[in-house]
């Protein structure tokens, strides 16, 4: 005897069927490329690769509310940033491999590149000074009266900088239009948030104060 299972029940809100739909597919494409960077990594046709695998919804649903000529300086695991805005995936994978016909033309098999013309600037490996920049790309918004936000990310490795503080206070103080997304993983790339920061506690309270301040 066989039991039916059950349909998935979830709350879809106000969203419709092909709303949903174009969110899931957003979901699913960085995962499967994801999928194929770490089995190419094993086989040692690419020497690095930075897994956002379980992040994907940060990047793809902050991304896909964003307008298309609307600024994202993303990290070494946005991959949904550039999915999200169709950056042709030959030239991605060319990228990775270390290719001529990749953005940087082989000199660099990472995602420290942009591309003007998706919008999307290419990360500072030390992760915290490009949330300063996002600052001068919504200060120069700001004075052309141009109504566009900017969207920056960092990890809470990142947040420990002085560059992340910098920035918020100055975006706060100058009320520009600028997003800060701060993922929260646990872990500064191998480091524990509870090696870097007094408490947990004191972690929270001080985002907390920074964001009343951004508001």
């Amino acid at each position: 005897m066989s039991v039916a299972t059950p349909a998935l029940q979830f709350d879809r809100k106000e969203y419709t069927q092909d709303v949903l739909l174009h969110l899931y597919q957003g979901l699913l494409k960085p995962r499967l490329i994801e999928e194929k960077m770490l089995i190419l990594l094993r086989q040692g046709k690419v020497s690095k690769w930075f897994s956002g695998i379980g992040q994907e919804a940060v990047s793809v649903g902050s991304t896909l509310a964003l307008e298309a000529d609307e600024y994202i300086l993303p990290l070494h695991r946005n991959l949904g940033v550039f999915t999200g805005r169709n950056v042709p995936l030959d030239q991605l994978f060319a990228q990775w491999q270390g290719k001529t016909t990749g953005f940087t033309k082989g000199r660099d098999r990472s995602f420290h590149f942009g591309t003007n013309e998706h919008h999307i600037v290419g990360m500072i490996s030390h992760l915290g000074p490009q949330l300063a920049v996002a600052d001068g790309i919504a200060l120069a918004d700001l004075l052309d009266k141009n109504p566009k936000v900017t969207l920056v990310y960092s990890g809470d490795g990142g947040a420990s900088e002085g560059d992340f503080h910098e920035a918020l206070n100055v975006a706060a103080v100058w009320q520009l239009p600028v997003i800060f997304m701060i993922e929260n993983n646990g872990y500064g790339l191998s480091t524990p948030a509870a090696s870097s920061f007094g408490s947990a506690r004191s972690w929270i309270k001080a985002r907390r104060t920074a964001w009343k301040r951004c508001r």
